[in-house]
């Protein structure tokens, strides 16, 4: 049977247990998870050791997250992503949107306690090196050329949900502005004023652009630095979402 959300903040306490001062040093905030008909948890990666409570009313948090159990589960099990589920309108955010890109620290420490207490005493096997993403010989030009089609078809839609100003810094490959807030939105090659800046390498922008580098798993490897409007690059999604084909209904 599925486990519960109370289960797995129990599974969650334990990995807070175990590693909590290293996930304080990258988190350094409060997060409480609401629920709705399972109850509420107060994750405290702020001070101490960390630790995970039952949550009240009363609770201060640095940064609020309100989703249905199903979902929680869902994005337990990463069958769910949290910036997908955010766009999509299934998670509700309050607070510290920069806290909201670094849930996935606390899951994938909650997931890798889970593998262990399930594995027992069974040593470890060592992971095999990641292979570099198949991107298929695309680079960050080909990708923006096709991002400068969507754009000059959809952009106004696009515009509606993203309502900013993204620059591009790639790194060895050339910048590019990406305006989804005037009037009339455009993307340009070259440096111009944003609300976000995203400075990323060649390689790491393509393989995120097609889906095969979560974007905040890059913000926390260091692989993707932002500077701006942390809200923003949320949005990164819908951006991406677009350059696929339209032909899949």
């Amino acid at each position: 049977m599925a486990p519960r959300a109370a289960e797995l903040f129990d599974m969650m306490s334990g990995a807070v247990d175990e590693v909590g001062p290293s996930l304080v040093t990258k988190v350094k905030g409060v997060i409480k998870f609401d629920i709705s008909g399972a109850g509420a948890w107060l994750v405290d990666l702020k001070n101490g050791k960390g630790s995970v409570k039952s949550a009240t009313a009363s609770d201060k948090a640095d940064l609020t997250i309100s989703l249905s159990e199903e979902n929680f589960l869902k994005m337990m099990d990463n069958k769910l992503n949290p910036q997908q589920a955010f766009m999509k309108g299934l998670v509700k955010i309050k607070g510290n949107m920069g806290l909201a890109m670094k849930l996935n620290v606390v899951l994938a420490a909650t997931r890798n306690y889970m593998k262990k207490k399930s594995a027992g005493a069974k040593p470890a096997a060592a992971a095999p090196a990641a292979a570099p993403a198949a991107t298929g010989g695309l680079n960050s030009k080909e990708i923006f050329r096709l991002l400068g089609e969507v754009v000059a078809k959809d952009g106004a839609s696009m515009s509606k949900k993203v309502k900013g100003i993204i620059q591009f810094d790639i790194t060895g490959a050339g910048k590019w502005n990406l305006d989804l807030k005037s009037a009339t939105p455009a993307l340009t090659e070259g440096s111009k004023k944003a609300d976000v800046t995203i400075t990323i390498n060649d390689a790491d922008f393509v393989a995120i652009a097609m889906g095969k580098l979560n974007a905040q798993q890059a913000f926390m490897k260091g692989k993707l630095q932002l500077k701006g409007n942390m809200t923003l690059a949320m949005k990164l999604p819908v951006v991406f979402n677009a350059l696929k084909p339209q032909s899949k209904l």
